[in-house]
């Protein structure tokens, strides 16, 4: 499964507004004018990048990716909205695609992959968990002011 998938790094923002119809299948929304600016954000902090899985030239499955340090674990990749086409999942994409994200954090000397996803999606949970993720805590949130709009969003995605 996924051997006709082919995977290459969407580098630079033009290469990565390519993405936006299937983060659109995850987070509907999010408009164009706010993932442009939030694209245009992570790439100037540093540290994001981003893999994509094509078929017959067509991108089915994506991931961003963040890297970074944190005293609690050390060097890490963080992959952020792993993304595949609906018509394609159970394929072996998502497979694919964090295989990938997992050989550049070896290669990069990371120690571990961190992820983040919503509680209530249990099949992306049992997915995570036949790729060898553990569950060794929890995440938790205060929604400031400013992300009124976007903790309504996150309420609805974790509650679907």
């Amino acid at each position: 499964m996924g051997s006709d998938i082919e995977l290459r790094e969407l580098v630079g923002l033009a290469e990565m507004r390519s993405m936006r119809p299937l983060i659109q299948q995850s987070n509907p929304e999010l408009d164009e004018a706010t993932f442009e600016a939030r694209l245009a954000l992570m790439l100037e902090a540093g540290g994001y990048r981003c893999v994509a899985a094509y078929r017959d030239g067509a991108m089915v499955g994506v991931s961003g990716f963040w890297t970074g340090v944190a005293l609690w674990c050390g060097r890490y990749v963080e992959p952020d909205n792993v993304v595949v086409d609906q018509a394609q999942r159970s394929a072996g994409i998502g497979a694919r695609l964090m295989a990938w994200i997992e050989a550049e954090a070896e290669r990069l000397g990371c120690e571990i992959v961190k992820l983040e996803t919503y509680a209530a999606r249990t099949r992306t949970r049992a997915f995570y968990r036949r790729e060898g993720y553990e569950e060794p805590g929890v995440v938790m949130i205060k929604v400031l002011p400013a992300g009124q709009k976007t903790a309504a969003a996150l309420r609805a995605k974790a509650s679907s």
